[in-house]
C-alpha cells in the first residue's frame, strides 16, 4: 500500500537548513499495524505528516496504492487525505465548543455523507462513550476525549489511521485502554501507523520502525 523511496525533507536553506528526513525507504503493507519510534527531533512526526498528505517531501518518491503521491498538487493532496487518511493526535484536537457527538460527526459532514446519525451512534457505542455524546470535550476525562478523537478518525471508514503520540497525554492505565482500541481497529482491517516514544506501546504493534536523525536505523 505505502512505498517510500529515498524520501527527504529539508527545512530552510543554506547554513540554516535542517535535514528532517535523510533518505527514508520503506514499505508498509495494507492492513499493517506499525509503530514508528525515535527520540524528539528524530523526524518521526515529519514522516507521519508526509504519509498523511499534510506535508510534502523535498525529494524522493511516495507511492500509495501505486499512485505517486509526491507529485500531487495541493488539491490532489486534499482529495487524497479526505479519501484515505484519518488522524489521531496527542492533544486530541477536538472542537471544544461542540459536543462529543458533533465532533465525531464533522468528518462525515465534510465528506457529504448521509445517514450520519446511525454512523456516529454506532461508533460512539463501539468506543464506549455513548453516554457522554451530549457533553463538551472539556467536561470529560482525557481518556474519553481520546476515545472521541479515535471515533472521529474511524467514523468515515478511512483505510489508514495515523496516530501521533496518542497516549502521550494519558496515564498508563488509560493509555493501555486506548491501545486496545487501536488493536481493535487494526483487527477490523485498517492500516494503523502510530508514533510513540513509549516502547511498551510500540511493542504491541506488529512492526517497529526506528528513526534517528532522519534515518531508519534498522
Amino acid at each position: 500500500m505505502i512505498k517510500l523511496e529515498e524520501l527527504t525533507k529539508d527545512y530552510g536553506k543554506g547554513e540554516s537548513c535542517t535535514h528532517a528526513l535523510r533518505g527514508i525507504s520503506l514499505t508498509i503493507e495494507k492492513g499493517s499495524y506499525v509503530s514508528i519510534v525515535g527520540t524528539s527531533g528524530s523526524g518521526k512526526s515529519t514522516l507521519l505528516h508526509i504519509l498523511g498528505g499534510m506535508d510534502t517531501a523535498t525529494g524522493g518518491k511516495y507511492y500509495f496504492d501505486g499512485q505517486l503521491v509526491s507529485d500531487y498538487s495541493l488539491k490532489q493532496l486534499e482529495d487524497f487525505r479526505r479519501k484515505n487518511i484519518s488522524f489521531v493526535f496527542q492533544n486530541f484536537a477536538l472542537m471544544n465548543q461542540y459536543s462529543i457527538y458533533e465532533n465525531v460527526e464533522m468528518p462525515l459532514i465534510a465528506r457529504h455523507i448521509k445517514n450520519r446519525k446511525k454512523l456516529v451512534c454506532d461508533v460512539l457505542e463501539r468506543l464506549g462513550i455513548s453516554e457522554i455524546k451530549d457533553k463538551k470535550p472539556l467536561k470529560v476525562s482525557g481518556g474519553q476525549q481520546q476515545r472521541c478523537a479515535i471515533a472521529r478518525a474511524i467514523v468515515s471508514d478511512s483505510p489508514v489511521i495515523l496516530a501521533d503520540e496518542p497516549t502521550g497525554a494519558l496515564d498508563q492505565k488509560t493509555g493501555s485502554e486506548i491501545i486496545d482500541c487501536f488493536e481493535d481497529i487494526h483487527k477490523s482491517g485498517k492500516t494503523v501507523i502510530l508514533i510513540t516514544h513509549d516502547m511498551k506501546v510500540a511493542e504491541r504493534s506488529e512492526r517497529i520502525i526506528r528513526i534517528e536523525d532522519g534515518r531508519i536505523t534498522d
